[in-house]
């Protein structure tokens, strides 16, 4: 079974993502900023990270720059997932994440479910 770590302030996004994916292939936590995400990365040993940008606390760039500063080889693949007018941030959350594990993104507006959950299959070869 596959763990899914949600890093979303969007509850509405977090649980449609949630239910979505098949319960006899994934568990899912989801926590609503990047503080208590650091957290749950330690603790839950997720396959995958599903990493909004714009959060209250903690978002998801300054989230990226302490997996940087706690040094370390961090394997967990992890998407950025974003509203399509962020595009600018989208970029700058992936170049910034590539030395921590940032293999791509999802829109969120724009895709469908299906599509988002082809691309978390794929990223960690489910």
């Amino acid at each position: 079974m596959k763990k899914v770590l949600i890093i979303d302030d969007d509850e509405v996004f977090a649980k449609i993502l949630s239910s979505s994916l098949p319960r006899d292939k994934y568990t899912v936590v989801h926590v609503s900023d990047g503080e208590d995400g650091l957290k749950e990365m330690e603790k839950e040993k997720p396959d995958i990270i599903i990493l909004d940008l714009v959060m209250p606390k903690m978002g998801g760039l300054q989230f990226l720059e302490a997996l940087k500063q706690k040094g370390g080889n961090h394997n967990t693949p992890i998407l950025i997932s974003s509203q399509l007018s962020k595009m600018k941030d989208i970029s700058e959350g992936v170049s910034k994440g590539m030395g921590v594990g940032v293999k791509g993104y999802i829109v969120k507006a724009s895709e469908n479910m299906d599509m988002i959950i082809k691309t978390i299959e794929k990223t960690i070869g489910a």
